[in-house]
């Protein structure tokens, strides 16, 4: 029993141990140069990140615009899972050089000051943002199974509808079948009705042959 518990601690370890965490890094904006940033690195494309980012964001009645660098900026917002002050936040998904289907995120905030937080200005609010960067993976994976899920089903309408054309197909065909045999044996008829008049032909032409040879025969000499 005992060594079954500590295998169990060693795969939840092990899990744990192998998710995406965040930490801080620097990246450059514009013409304000380097600025601190929370980093993540996620094994998703840089669209699905990107897509979920901004549905996490909406979900609390924001909207993002476009910002300089492939930025898109969240000016002068309340954003709760960050805490109940007014910020600036900025949000950037870049695609990993060496694999395309990985992605890294930045995130950016920006106080009333127009300084950007780092853990020793802000702790608590880089916290927040570490905590919200963490928990992205479970909602970029339900984008992904939706997306496969609307997919699927887009697929599966497209498979039915090329079915129920080629049901059509087989009722009409069917039906083509139907009337070329019915035109087989209208045919087949025909032929056997002309051989019998061919033979009825041909027996009155050999029974006039015979007449008239006989009466060649009969002629005065």
């Amino acid at each position: 029993m005992k060594k079954l518990i500590i295998t169990s601690l060693i795969l939840v370890s092990a899990v744990y141990a192998g998710k995406a965490q965040s930490y801080e890094a620097t990246v450059e904006m514009s013409k304000i140069g380097y600025q601190n940033a929370v980093c993540i690195d996620l094994p998703y494309t840089v669209d699905d990140v990107e897509i979920t980012l901004e549905k996490r964001f909406a979900a609390s009645g924001l909207k993002g615009k476009s910002a300089s660098k492939g930025f898109t900026e969240y000016k002068n917002v309340k954003f709760m899972e960050f805490g109940s002050e007014t910020i600036t936040i900025y949000t950037k998904v870049d695609k990993n050089r060496q694999n395309k289907n990985e992605s890294k995120v930045y995130i950016l905030v920006s106080q009333g000051d127009g300084q950007f937080c780092t853990s020793a200005t802000c702790e608590r609010l880089i916290n927040k943002v570490k905590e919200f960067e963490n928990k992205l993976e479970p909602y970029i994976e339900l984008h992904v199974t939706t997306t496969q899920l609307n997919k699927n089903a887009e697929d599966l309408k497209k498979v039915e509808k090329e079915l129920r054309n080629l049901q059509d197909d087989s009722v009409s065909l069917q039906k083509d079948k139907e009337k070329i045999l019915k035109k087989i044996e209208e045919n087949t008829q025909k032929i056997q009705n002309k051989q019998k008049e061919i033979e009825m032909k041909q027996q009155i032409t050999n029974e006039i042959q015979l007449k008239k040879a006989k009466q060649e025969l009969d002629l005065p000499k």
